[in-house]
């Protein structure tokens, strides 16, 4: 049975707090309404394979180019450290107006969560020595590929590309996005309601 924790922050937060909250909520709701999501990642799928005959080898199902570009758009507003709705700030920015433990320890899991959500955690993926995790997919393909041209990212994201094939990598990129954003419609579902009574007074 899940845990339902609530953290008490309203009458703490400056005006200038209140408006990234907002900016957050807003950016969260844009979010959800992205093909991809309101999909529900129908149409992203991956397999690992392996016959003793063909050896390893990885497939991929992957929506079209402007739904995964779309929902990056959206998403890169919790990625980049320079936005204010930076995820982690966001997470620091509640934790610095609780002092409650369990709130604390829920802000703490939703960090580590948002880190390294890849499969789940059900697979651990090393390439040359490099742990393969959600967090450098996301800073490799949207520095190299989507909203940057980083050469050095470029030459390390054509390296995964060439071992797992391009459409793998990317699914791999858009599930370790996809379920970072789960954890960011979690803060968002707790936060929405005291947002906008505050807006509204």
């Amino acid at each position: 049975m899940a845990k339902h924790i609530n953290v008490h922050i309203s009458t703490s937060l400056s005006e200038d707090e209140w408006k990234v909250l907002r900016s957050f909520c807003e950016k969260a709701k844009r979010l959800a309404t992205t093909k991809l999501i309101s999909n529900g990642n129908a149409s992203i799928r991956g397999k690992i394979r392996y016959e003793q005959n063909m050896g390893l080898w990885f497939e991929s199902q992957m929506p079209p180019e402007e739904e995964i570009t779309e929902f990056l758009v959206a998403f890169r507003f919790f990625y980049l450290q320079k936005e204010a709705t930076h995820f982690p700030k966001i997470l620091g920015l509640i934790g610095k107006h609780t002092n409650d433990l369990d709130a604390r320890k829920a802000l703490k899991l939703f960090g580590k969560q948002w880190k390294d959500n890849l499969f789940g955690k059900a697979l651990n993926i090393k390439l040359n020595d490099i742990s393969i995790t959600s967090s450098l997919l996301i800073d490799l393909w949207l520095n190299a590929h989507y909203f940057h041209s980083d050469d050095k990212k470029e030459q390390e994201l054509k390296r995964l590309k060439d071992f797992f094939s391009e459409n793998f990598a990317k699914y791999m990129l858009l599930d370790a996005t996809f379920e970072a954003s789960k954890i960011v419609f979690k803060v968002f579902d707790g936060l929405q309601k005291i947002v906008d009574d505050h807006f509204k007074s």
